[in-house]
């Protein structure tokens, strides 16, 4: 009976193996791509990522994570091994913008021909050091496939996916053999149509994302980011769009499970926090009231005055200045105490226009006020003479 090896990352034999009984190899187009192993050890043995079967099918790799089955009959360990195909351990990896770079933008649009999307996908391997037997990876575009110009929207996606998402944006199909990525129609035989209720009892998806991660990549808000914050190389950018959002601190791109992680060991998932952003937390000090009339047209064309008072403030623990506002960008303020405790406005900066700068350069504290924008989006006009700062 036919044997075979499984290696560690560094071609050493972990395990000599029959082909038992129950051993199989399965292949959905873009779905699934593996072969299966069924054996039992009295000892186990933990098969790391990158563990690799080579066999008459192809190459095979621990992609995720798998332990045995405890046997009470025999007190020993019961294995059912997945090995998927060499490529597909590209789904524990994040595609992203420029690889090549500190920069980890994941969240990024990019009109472009399909040569130029999968050109992406070359980088991004290249980048990892992936190879399939020392051969870099190149694309094969069908000549079924129009090469047109596309808008391609990648939200935090893998690698794999990303290509699975690029194959159906051109309407075509796309598959790996050797160093080869295809984009086509991978056709053999006559084709069926399959139809549920009538030659197909259920249909299954299979999602090709881990379901654990051993490498974050943790994002903030996009709120408060000015356009210069981490600048993308502009010699790698030729027509995307990246989505700027608060990163972890430079020199840290990313943060590990454990220290000296191996490339193959290294699954990738990105996580956002939407509520963490750049912000301050102040304190309000000689707030003061200016009375503000409007005029009101009644239905009869007459006007009638309304007066009522607007608060400013100041906040002695900042210098701040018109230039920092970013552009179309309203500024706001959120209560964290007192009667607004929760509520939201907008405020003007310096509403009387004083100099912010003194003649000896230093800050003008009469140019350091507040004034808060009333606002009826809490039932009321607010602040007003019971609800106020």
């Amino acid at each position: 009976m036919e044997q075979i090896d499984i290696k560690d990352i560094s071609g050493a034999i972990l395990l000599t193996t029959l082909i038992n009984e129950g051993c199989k190899r399965k292949f959905t187009l873009m779905k699934e791509d593996y072969i299966m192993l069924k054996f039992s050890l009295e000892n186990p043995i933990y098969f790391k990522l990158g563990s690799y079967v080579e066999c008459n099918f192809g190459l095979f790799e621990v992609c995720d994570l798998q332990k045995p089955a405890f046997n009470t009959n025999t007190a020993g360990y019961d294995y059912e091994l997945r090995l998927d195909a060499y490529y597909w351990k590209w789904k524990n990896k994040i595609f992203k913008y420029t690889p090549e770079t500190t920069g980890q933008e994941a969240s990024w649009n990019l009109t472009a021909p399909l040569d130029v999307q999968a050109g992406i996908v070359l980088r991004n391997l290249k980048a990892l050091g992936y190879t399939y037997k020392g051969q870099d990876f190149v694309f094969s575009i069908d000549s079924t496939v129009e090469n047109k110009a596309l808008l391609m929207t990648y939200d935090n996606i893998n690698i794999l996916d990303a290509c699975f998402s690029m194959a159906k944006k051109w309407d075509c199909e796309c598959w790996v053999t050797e160093n080869i990525i295809h984009f086509g129609r991978c056709e053999s035989g006559d084709a069926v149509i399959f139809e549920i209720g009538k030659n197909v009892q259920e249909m299954s998806q299979s999602e090709s994302r881990s379901t654990y991660a051993t490498r974050i990549y943790a994002f903030g808000s996009t709120k408060n980011i000015p356009s210069d914050y981490r600048p993308v190389d502009e010699t790698v950018v030729v027509n995307g769009v990246v989505q700027k959002r608060l990163m972890l601190p430079e020199g840290t791109p990313y943060i590990d499970a454990y220290p000296d992680m191996t490339t193959e060991e290294a699954v990738e998932q990105v996580v956002i926090f939407d509520e963490v952003y750049p912000r301050r937390t102040g304190i309000m000090s000689d707030v003061t009231t200016i009375e503000v009339t409007d005029k009101v047209e009644n239905e009869d064309g007459t006007t009638t005055e309304e007066k009522w008072n607007a608060y400013r403030f100041r906040d002695t623990g900042v210098n701040f200045s018109e230039k920092y506002i970013l552009p179309g960008q309203e500024l706001r303020i959120r209560f964290a105490s007192g009667l607004l405790n929760g509520l939201e406005f907008a405020v003007k900066f310096n509403p009387e226009g004083k100099p912010e700068k003194l003649e000896d350069g230093g800050w003008n504290p009469e140019a350091q006020l507040w004034e808060i924008v009333r606002n009826e989006d809490y039932g009321r006009p607010l602040p007003g003479d019971v609800l106020f700062p």
